[in-house]
């Protein structure tokens, strides 16, 4: 218990502009490789956190408001699906919506934490997070993808310099506030290509269950992320 605690308060010295703009850039890069065709590639396997957050927000919220998870799958690095029982309407609009909430909104902790130089702390949790997406994996590919994000999460924090410490929570915070953005896109372009008629995202769920349209949610979520960029800039900065 002491050496958690003493983990969640190590600091490390902050990043210079290099580091801090090079990370930024990869989630940059991460974002417009969801706008194109083509896109297997390395960059675009990173998005693959954002979904491991969104999915883990679903089940997370679902457990805190009295219900319960069966399974997470992970079906690609911007798609997935969470099993989960709600105890009433509400809490299950709660748990639908926490989806694309949580990567902007965990993205701005991390931000928090790093600019008091708590980097450590940003991989511990993250490191909490991925243990409890494997609690409800069921499939190859889900289990894969958390064993990955988990050893490059850990080796950073057990054997990792300052800088290259610095260096996979930087690029986890810049990658988890902006990774819903290509998600946001795609309900969009659904919507324009198969209208808003037999659509089963997110968005269609929560338009079902409150009456508010699929474009209020969508809209909800896009301010949610762009205000969470706003707070967290001026964190990740080097002043």
């Amino acid at each position: 218990m002491a050496s958690a605690f003493a983990v969640l308060n190590e600091t490390v010295p902050p990043p210079g502009w290099a580091l801090v703009g090079t990370t930024a850039a990869i989630a940059v890069v991460a974002v417009m490789m969801s706008f194109v065709s083509g896109r297997r590639n390395v960059v675009y396997g990173a998005n693959f956190l954002g979904t491991l957050f969104h999915e883990g927000g679903h089940a997370l919220v679902s457990i805190l408001t009295g219900g319960g998870v069966r399974r997470i799958a992970i079906t690609g690095a911007e798609s997935g699906g969470t099993w989960q029982w709600s105890p009433s309407p509400f809490a299950r609009v709660l748990a639908v919506a926490a989806g694309y909430a949580m990567p902007p909104l965990a993205g701005l902790g991390a931000a928090a934490l790093l600019h008091r130089g708590l980097a450590p702390a940003v991989l511990a949790l993250t490191l909490a997070a991925m243990l409890f997406v494997l609690l409800f994996t069921r499939d190859a590919l889900t289990f894969v993808v958390v064993l990955v994000v988990g050893a490059v999460v850990f080796g950073a924090l057990r054997w990792a310099p300052p800088w290259l410490k610095n260096g996979v929570a930087y690029a986890e915070a810049w990658l988890l506030l902006t990774s819903e953005i290509g998600g946001l896109r795609a309900l969009v372009r659904n919507r324009f290509r198969g209208g808003f008629r037999g659509q089963q995202d997110d968005a269609a769920a929560l338009a079902g269950s409150t009456g508010i349209p699929a474009l209020g949610w969508i809209a909800a979520w896009l301010a949610l992320i762009g205000w969470a960029v706003w707070r967290a800039v001026p964190l990740l900065w080097p002043v």
